[in-house]
């Protein structure tokens, strides 16, 4: 048994008067099918029922009851099917049409679509089986009711919809993930995994969706257990921070529950659940707070129950990842894991819109893309430092996404974000290390220290990279073509390359320099000459704003002819050329060598993105 607590209740009701008036009409358009012969009671020849259909709303409501048509009492009639009322935009959502009675053979009655945020068709047929309404966005799907050894399908797959109850779900990539046939919790709107949902990635964000904005409590635990009573989870409300191993390292993540809108997210360890397996969550009183006061929980073993896919996808070229189970993943994580170890056949990994709180490590997995749905609306977000992982804190486990040895990796169409915040230590956005032709293009890559660690052959195309202290560094080589610097919240420097003397290392061009309100007197790049005497930065025909006239800091000692800190033709925010007259360490370099600059296959020792 299980229960939900919380602390109010919130009661609808749905209106009456326009049901009532169709329902008339319904039954006299009955009436008038049964003179013509076409449904005739206790007729002993074979017939079909009527199919019923909902009224047409008025504006601003949705539509109303249509009833089924009835099926001969005596022949192997087949029932007759039923739609629900359509919807008008903005209206009161329309109530379900109701199943049509079946034949005496039990033919199959269907439920009728539901509205958005409206009830689903309900249908059952005497000894037949009677399929759930399509559920849409906060939709209930068909529920069992009237007949007798009926059986209720499975709603479609939607964000917060019902399934039918007692039915599998089916369709979608996922066949019915997200659909929910349990009750919800007073105040809640939507959960996920929904009650009772099945074939559910292995790799579920907890969310409970309320009516307003929650809060988080600092007590209590929120745990998924087997079906067997065996906790496989836990997130202790009362801890700040939690360890997990990650894509074959060890992190450490602070407490990974969320707040998004009106919706608490809450993020399992890596590989908790597995594949064919019935979980349920509970939610102990104080580990959330529900808008408005009061407490909220969840108990028991039936109240919020699931079952995950019977098994991983077979095929691995193309896999999506979605928050709403609409993708055999729901982290992006998830699906890197998914791929086989040393992995160079080609996969395109689409990461549907939504915000993914993961820190993310893959190693030796080759010729993977991530593409986002949606640039903006596609977001790794996380906090991630050298501090935060204490002792054992390292380049290799203090970046938001990591990837080692991932060569032909292919980055597009998303934003990451490092949410650590000014003088949080080193926080990598984006590491790339060992990365051999791989590019990243049309993203937005955030932090303030250290945002992006490369080294390999990388390309980079209209992207954003912001930062204000070393954000772009390693030991290259990388190619930036029509990208753009942003310096934010104080004086910086932007590049800090470390490649060895006579290689390339960081090389921007046509790109931009850009700044906050806070930054200004910015470096273009900054090196220990006595660590790193062949560092190489160029840049080429680029736009510049907030760049301290010095342009260039050396340490540990005196620059030699093996630094190359190269500049070709800067201008300012609106073309005009910039002076350079009081350039320190710096060289402008001429038109064959910007001509050569130019030429990725150059930088990139032969490589052609």
């Amino acid at each position: 048994m299980g229960s939900f607590t919380a602390a109010r209740p919130i009661v609808r009701q749905r209106p009456q008067g326009r049901r009532t008036q169709l329902t008339r009409c319904a039954v006299l358009v009955m009436a008038l099918a049964g003179l013509a012969g076409v449904c005739s009671c206790g007729s002993t020849a074979p017939g079909d029922g009527l199919a019923g259909s909902g009224g047409t709303p008025p504006a601003g409501s949705g539509g109303v009851l249509g009833s089924g048509g009835r099926g001969a009492t005596d022949g192997a009639g087949t029932g007759g099917t039923s739609t629900g009322g359509a919807p008008a935009t903005g209206g009161i959502p329309g109530a379900p049409g109701s199943g049509g009675d079946p034949g005496a053979s039990g033919g199959a009655a269907s439920g009728g679509a539901s509205a958005t945020g409206g009830a689903g068709g309900a249908s059952a047929g005497n000894s037949g089986r009677g399929s759930g309404g399509r559920a849409v966005t906060g939709g209930a799907g068909g529920t069992r009711s009237g007949g007798t050894d009926g059986s209720a399908g499975g709603g479609g797959m939607s964000s917060g919809g019902r399934s039918g109850s007692g039915g599998a779900g089916s369709g979608g990539a996922s066949a019915g993930s997200g659909g929910m046939s349990g009750t919800l919790p007073p105040g809640v709107t939507a959960l996920f995994p929904g009650p009772g949902a099945t074939s559910v990635c292995p790799d579920p964000p907890l969310r409970i969706t309320f009516a307003g904005a929650p809060s988080l409590g600092s007590s209590g635990k929120i745990q998924v257990f087997s079906a067997a009573g065996s906790a496989v989870a836990s997130v202790d409300m009362g801890a700040s921070t939690v360890t997990d191993t990650i894509g074959g390292t060890a992190f450490v993540l602070l407490r990974p529950v969320y707040v998004d809108g009106n919706a608490v997210v809450v993020y399992l360890k890596t590989k908790a659940l597995a594949y064919g397996q019935t979980y349920y969550v509970n939610v102990d009183s104080g580990a959330i707070k529900p808008p408005g006061g009061g407490t909220f929980s969840v108990s028991g073993s039936s109240a919020w129950r699931f079952t995950t896919a019977a098994a991983a996808p077979s095929d691995l070229s193309a896999l999506t990842v979605a928050l709403d189970g609409a993708g055999p993943f729901c982290t992006v994580q998830g699906a890197t894991d998914a791929l086989p170890a040393n992995n160079t056949a080609a996969t395109r990994i689409t990461i549907n819109a939504g915000t993914y709180h993961e820190i993310m490590h893959v190693s030796k997995k080759s010729n993977i893309t991530l593409h986002g749905q949606d640039r903006a609306q596609t977001m790794l977000v996380g906090t991630n430092n050298n501090t935060q992982q204490g002792s054992n804190a390292g380049t290799s486990n203090r970046s938001l996404l990591g990837f080692d040895g991932t060569n032909g990796l292919v980055i597009e169409n998303l934003t990451i974000k490092n949410l650590t915040p000014q003088d949080g230590s080193q926080a990598e956005a984006l590491r790339l290390q060992s990365c051999d032709k791989c590019v990243v293009r049309d993203a937005d890559i955030w932090s303030l220290q250290d945002t992006l660690l490369w080294s390999g052959r990388i390309y980079a195309e209209n992207c954003l990279i912001v930062g204000n202290v070393d954000y772009v560094w390693g030991t290259g080589a990388a190619y930036f073509n029509k990208c753009e610097l942003r310096t934010v919240g104080r004086t910086g420097v932007i590049v800090q390359s470390r490649n060895a003397a006579g290689a390339y290392g960081y090389v921007f061009v046509d790109s931009k320099l850009t700044v906050d309100a806070a930054s200004k007197n910015n470096i273009l790049a900054r090196i220990d000459v006595s660590v790193y005497p062949g560092s190489h930065v160029a840049y080429i025909n680029c736009q510049m704003t907030g760049i301290a006239s010095a342009g260039w800091t050396v340490t540990g000692g005196s620059a030699t002819s093996s630094l190359r800190f190269w500049e070709y033709k800067s201008t300012d925010a609106s073309g005009n050329p910039l002076s350079v007259s009081g350039r320190s360490n710096g060289t402008q370099i001429s038109d064959s060598q910007a001509t050569m600059m130019r030429d990725p296959t150059v930088v990139l020792s032969g490589w052609s993105p």
